[in-house]
């Protein structure tokens, strides 16, 4: 794993506060990235997504209580364009407060991603 900055981290912190933030991604996902020769994915099933799979964990501690939410699915690149769409689903149906907002402050986040349904993605959420 190799800690890299991400610009998820300046919506973050508009909705927790924190001390101390870490972003991390396996080391060879990143090599991929960065390598020119690496192929790009290739649609695998019906739905268009490749045969690549993603899992997004959060954990939050505070004092004794720890919060935990895991996310996954195949294919990060598949589940962006439902995002977006939900979201602007979303914002045409109006009741949203003027101004510039981070998702989480117009969206319930579970509702939001639950929305999407399995085929996208699974959402887990627990507090120890």
């Amino acid at each position: 794993m190799v800690e890299v900055p991400f610009s998820e981290a300046i919506l973050i912190s508009r909705h927790v506060k924190t001390a101390e933030l870490h972003n991390y991604l396996p080391q060879i996902a990143v090599s991929e990235v960065l390598d020119s020769t690496t192929p790009a994915p290739k649609a695998t099933d019906a739905m268009g997504r490749s045969t690549q799979r993603f899992v997004i964990e959060v954990v939050v501690t505070r004092g004794n209580e720890k919060r935990r939410a895991i996310s996954r699915g195949q294919d990060s690149y598949a589940v962006t364009a439902p995002l977006a769409c939900e979201a602007v689903a979303r914002l045409l149906k109006g009741n949203i407060p003027p101004g510039a907002h981070a998702p989480g402050e117009i969206f319930d986040g579970k509702e939001f991603l639950e929305a999407l349904g399995r085929d996208h993605l699974t959402l887990e959420i627990a507090t120890h």
